[in-house]
Formats: C-alpha cells, structure tokens, sequence
C-alpha cells in the first residue's frame, strides 16, 4: 500500500470537514470528484482516487449528526428510488462473486481488469475488477444515502447543491491552469493530480488544438462530467436560482466541453439541450418569489433559438468561408468517429459485450467482468437482465416522479434544485450511454441524485411562511383593545 501528496491532502481536509458541517464534506467529495486522473492511494494495481477516499469522510460526517442513519434510510424505503439502487448493489455484489465462477472459460470477453498493458480478448475468469466495481456500486449507494440525508431541509438542499455549484467552479479553474501551463510547456505542475498508473492522455491536440482534459485521464470522460455539471448550473440559471453565479458557469463550462472535442460531450449537449427546449417550450418554471426570474431566463433561452440559427445563416451567407471548419470540425469529431482506430476497437468492446450476454443466458458475467463502450451494452453484458430492469425502475422514479412537487415541506428554491439534480443526472446518462467503460455512473451523477430524493420531500408537514401581524387597533375611549393573532413561522 502506498499514499500520494493528494492522499494526505484529502484526508486532512476529509478529518477537518468530519469536525466541521456535513455540507463541508459534500463540498471536498463534489471537489474531489473532479480528480479523475489522480490515485490518493494504491493497494497492488488498484488505484483509489481522492474523490472515493473522501465518500468515507463524507459518510462519517453525516452519520454523526443527529438522526443522520435514520435520514440515510427514508430515501431507501420499500417504493422509493433508493431501495431500487439498493436492490442493483447486492445483485451486482452476488453477480461479481458467482457468475465469474460460474460461466469461467465459457467464452471470451475483453477485461476490465488493470494489469494488462494491452486490451485484448480472454476468456472470462474471477479478477481483481470484479471486487473494485463492486466497492463502486457500494460507494454509489453511499453517496446516494448521505446527500440524501443530509438534505432533510430547505437549508440543507441549498448548500449541497452549493456543493455542486463549487465543485463546477474548480473544474473551470483546473481547465484554466491545464491550459495555461501546457501553453508555456509547465504540463509537469499538475503531475500530482495525473498520478494514477491507468493510461492518460491529455497532452492530445485536434486540428492543433489541445482538447480540454480538465483533471480527468482524457477528453471523454472530462466531457461526460462536466455535461452533467453544465445540465445542473444551466437547470438553476433557468430556474432563476442564483443566475449571475450559475449563468456564468453554465456558460463557461459549455465551452470547454466544446473545447474537448469530444464525440460524446458534443451528443450529450445535443440531446439534453434539445430536450430542455422542447420543455421550456410547453411549461414555465418557478412559482412565487423566483417565478419572474425564471420566466425572463426561460424566454431568453427559448429565444436563443431562432436568434443562433438567423444569426449563423446570416453569417455563412456574408462569408460562406466561415461553415467549413465547422463541418470538418463535425465530421472528424462525430461522423468519422467510428471509422477511426479508436471507433473500431470501441465497437468490437460493444459486440464483446452483447456476445457476453447472450452466452451468460441474459444473466450476465458479472458486475466488473465485461469492459464494454457503452453504459447501456455494459449494463446487460455485466449485470444482464436483472440488472436492466432494476437500473430502468431506479432512472423511471428518478425522472418521472418529481417528489419535490408532492412534498408540503419543500420550498420553491429546494424544487428547483431537485430539478437540476435530475437535469444533471439525465446529461450523465446520456453521455455514459455513448462512451462509458464501466457501469459506475460516477459520484457526481449520485450526489445530484441524492438531492433529486432529498429526505426533505419524504417528510411530513407544511410548510409556513412568516406574515407580518397587522397593527393592533386603537382601542375606544373606555375599552380595552384585543391582543391582534400572530402565527408566527412554523418549524419544518
């Protein structure tokens, strides 16, 4: 076993937040999280990142406040999301200890497994991945359980989706200095967060441009990422919460998924903007005190619309020049894409995994066994049917039952702020969908879920708002006036 410099680090922040505020611990797990192309810690060829060694800090903090375990678990109950998510980690527990055993040397599958230098077709066997996506699924559940927990109020909801909006600023300040440093030949001063001993490349350039790479081992998984933390800074922004802030980083983050180049953060936008449209265009959003700003902002960002296509046709007829490093920049990054060498070996990861299935008898190899290029292909391939439907419940109550609005206890804001989780959670998928190795949708995806399900909206109650008492009335000449009613706010 060895720790790196970003260990310790980690873990005197992790030990200060524990002795702080919960939301101090979401906040270093939200930050950590961007720390994908780091190890804080190694134990042969398994690598943990900053992000999982401060989930354990993170837990600790919430448990050790009051009635955190019994929070943890109202998200978790029989009919509810996180008793779904629940069922997927003991099946993928079970699955990664007996069908590796049970189908070895049945036939051939591409590993997931860290100690091979090259990706190549084996038969399948027990390995060392088979355990660490299994820690990853009990990680999720984890998360899930004490952001959950820790938002069982209004107050509490805002500051982990604080967490978020924080964690989104450092992953646009990593770009800055990744991009800076690389510019004057300094790319060796992040080298303490590029430590991990997997393959890394983020010194790769498109058209003689660096692709943005942020904090992560390549531009890929930097666009799937932050296309969940743009879907969650543009949801608030539209929703009127805090627009200055999240505007700008909504933004700002969706130039550097631009920037990255990548296939899969350029399809992710597309559909989960698209889809934000076609919303914005049958409903408003916000009610009460945030209800104008979120009109204005959903008019704008319906407006954004004509106005960009006028706006391009406008110029590509002045200069029609100006539409051929747009298309070239197109064809290389999307169209082409699965004639290129990278595209090829993704595909044959795809049919490797959709053969998995059919010869495990739709029962899969089992969770960590199969590494395939796409979060639904590994799905099937490591987890099989069961699996799929379980992970198809949990995304149906996920995204189609807003529990935010059924809750008496919720305020405006809070909902919005669910919103956004679930936004966050959708362009996640989306982008895991395209081109995702594993079935682990990563810490931000579950932190954002876990304040879609936020304690708060299972609660029972009614939420009051505090109104002023009218001035007592004079009393006549000779009587005695009545003290006026004063409700006073009720406690949620």
């Amino acid at each position: 076993m060895s720790i790196e410099l970003i260990g310790l680090i980690t873990f005197g922040l992790g030990v200060l937040a524990v002795l702080r505020s919960s939301a101090m611990a979401l906040t270093l797990a939200s930050c950590m999280g961007l720390l994908g192309a780091a190890s804080a810690m190694s134990f042969g060829s398994a690598n943990i990142t900053p992000g999982h060694l401060s989930l354990g800090f993170l837990v600790l903090a919430v448990l050790i406040r009051n009635r955190g375990f019994d929070f943890a678990t109202v998200a978790m109950q029989q009919g509810r999301p996180g008793f779904l998510l629940l069922l997927l980690c003991i099946w993928g527990f079970s699955s990664s200890i007996l069908m590796p055993r049970l189908f070895a040397g049945e036939f051939m599958v591409f590993p997931m497994n860290a100690d091979r230098k090259f990706i190549i077709e084996v038969p399948l066997y027990p390995s060392g991945a088979n355990f660490n996506q299994a820690v990853y699924f009990a990680a999720s559940l984890f998360i899930f359980a004490a952001v959950s927990s820790m938002a069982r109020t209004n107050e509490m909801l805002k500051k982990a989706g604080g967490a978020l909006i924080i964690a989104s600023a450092l992953n646009l300040v990593i770009v800055l200095v990744d991009t800076a440093t690389f510019a004057v030949g300094a790319s060796n001063v992040l080298d303490f967060i590029r430590n991990a001993d997997y393959s890394q490349n983020f010194s790769h350039k498109f058209m003689g441009v660096k692709r943005v790479t942020g904090a992560f081992p390549e531009a890929a998984t930097f666009a799937t990422f932050s296309v969940g933390l743009f879907a969650f800074n543009f949801r608030l922004w539209r929703g009127g919460v805090r627009p200055e802030v999240t505007g700008l980083i909504a933004l700002l983050t969706f130039f550097s998924i631009l920037f990255a180049f990548s296939s899969t953060g350029y399809l992710a936008l597309i559909c989960y903007l698209s889809v934000a449209y076609a919303r914005s265009l049958a409903k408003t959003d916000g009610r009460r005190s945030l209800a104008a700003r979120s009109s204005t902002n959903r008019i704008i960002f319906i407006s954004l619309g004509p106005l960009t296509a006028l706006g391009a046709a406008t110029a590509v007829a002045i200069k029609p020049d100006l539409i051929a490093p747009i298309l070239e920049t197109f064809d290389q990054s999307i169209t082409n894409k699965l004639g290129s060498a990278s595209g090829v070996e993704r595909s044959s990861w795809n049919m490797g995994g959709l053969e998995a299935f059919v010869n495990s008898f739709g029962l899969g190899a089992g969770l960590g066994s199969v590494r395939t290029s796409s979060f639904l292909v590994g799905v099937i391939a490591n987890l099989g049917i069961i699996g799929l439907v379980l992970f198809g419940l949990f995304f149906m109550r996920l995204f189609l039952e807003d529990v935010s609005k059924r809750s008496r206890l919720a305020d405006d804001e809070a909902q919005q702020y669910a919103s956004a989780g679930r936004a966050g959670c959708f362009a996640i998928l989306i982008a895991a969908c395209v081109s995702s190795s594993t079935v682990d949708l990563g810490i931000h995806f579950y932190v954002m879920a876990g304040i879609a399900c936020a304690s708060v909206f299972y609660r029972k109650g009614v939420l009051h708002y505090y109104v002023e008492p009218p001035e007592p009335a004079q009393a006549a000449p000779g009587t005695r006036a009545r003290p006026a009613l004063n409700p006073g706010p009720a406690s949620s």
